[in-house]
């Protein structure tokens, strides 16, 4: 399995990171200085959801683009309730790596597990922050990422 996962790394080059979607909510009876009085609890997931080809055809070259929805999501909980989240905050991000031949289906699940979640995480954690920013509440920490070592 590691030779699938360094043919992936050598051959995906990233292009960009976009924001595909977003879903935020904040419970209706919470009112943002609300939140600085209860015991909260943060929960986090991520994960790519699926993977996209395109054949691509740039003067004389051929190029192939694999597209990664890479999905996170953080919400917060009241500890005491363990109800309703008070606030949840999703977003799809698509991470765009171009390259000039065609990778088996293992390879590229193989680089979703860690390296897809590496590049799109400083785009989640601004945009998590700037998003609490707006909505009035303290910054939710998301942490650094860390990628899962065997």
């Amino acid at each position: 399995m590691p030779d699938i996962l360094e043919q992936a790394i050598k051959s995906l080059a990233i292009q960009e990171v976009r924001l595909r979607n977003t879903n935020i909510n904040f419970a209706d009876e919470i009112a943002p200085l609300d939140i600085k009085n209860k015991k909260l609890e943060v929960q986090v997931i991520h994960g790519v959801e699926k993977i996209q080809t395109h054949h691509l055809q740039e003067g004389e070259s051929d190029w192939l683009e694999y597209n990664f929805f890479y999905k996170a999501g953080v919400r917060l909980v009241d500890v005491d309730s363990k109800e309703t989240p008070l606030i949840e905050i999703q977003a799809v991000f698509n991470a765009l790596y171009r390259t000039e031949k065609q990778l088996e289906k293992a390879a590229l699940e193989a680089f979703s597990e860690n390296h897809v979640g590496y590049h799109v995480w400083p785009y989640w954690r601004e945009y998590v922050q700037s998003t609490c920013m707006r909505l009035g509440i303290k910054p939710i920490r998301v942490p650094l990422y860390r990628v899962k070592t065997k």
